[in-house]
């Protein structure tokens, strides 16, 4: 069965035996990466509109069942970053899984902990890191990447896929990326 593993950096889609068939850069075009995933899942998705708010900005979900990929729309009170270079702070996309498989396609995280498992078996993992300021996360995989600000101060920056628990703590309800670690809420 083939797989769509998402990472911090991006999206891959691996076959039977584990391969890498193709991956997506968070930062590359957005209608691209619709036309692969929909040529993957082999059907076009349903879109719908969000408004945004403080955490993200308008979007529209592309959603193929429980795999939806959100192009972001950097307008209005988030204008500030539609210009170039992307970062993993503003992507072009970003996804969302909101359950283990759709079509005959399995939707899954590098460490195989999909939408769906037991809140209590992901906080069980030794491997779980935490967000010390609890605005996002908990995260299994993440990487740090070197970013300059516009005044050209050079920092270092972790992103990560992390898990959103349902209402009442007992399933995995989502599994985003990417996500931004940050120090402090917004």
């Amino acid at each position: 069965m083939t797989t769509f593993v998402v990472r911090p950096e991006g999206l891959e889609l691996r076959d039977a035996t584990g391969a890498v068939v193709f991956e997506l850069d968070y930062l590359a075009d957005t209608a691209a990466a619709v036309a692969t995933v929909t040529g993957a899942l082999g059907s076009a998705p349903v879109d719908e509109m969000y408004s945004g708010g403080n955490h993200f900005p308008p979007s529209t979900a592309h959603r193929w069942g429980a795999f939806e990929l959100h192009e972001r729309r950097y307008v209005d009170r988030w204008d500030f970053a539609a210009s170039d270079p992307r970062t993993l702070g503003q992507p072009a996309w970003g996804v969302v899984f909101t359950g283990p498989q759709t079509a005959d396609v399995t939707l899954n995280t590098e460490q195989r902990v999909p939408a769906g498992t037991a809140w209590a078996d992901l906080e069980a993992n030794p491997a779980l890191q935490l967000n010390p300021s609890g605005c996002s996360g908990p995260y299994l995989d993440f990487i740090t990447r070197e970013e300059t600000w516009p005044d050209g101060t050079v920092y270092q920056q972790r992103y990560g896929v992390d898990f959103e628990a349902d209402e009442g703590r007992t399933v995995i309800e989502a599994v985003r990326a990417p996500i931004g670690i940050y120090d402090g809420c917004a």
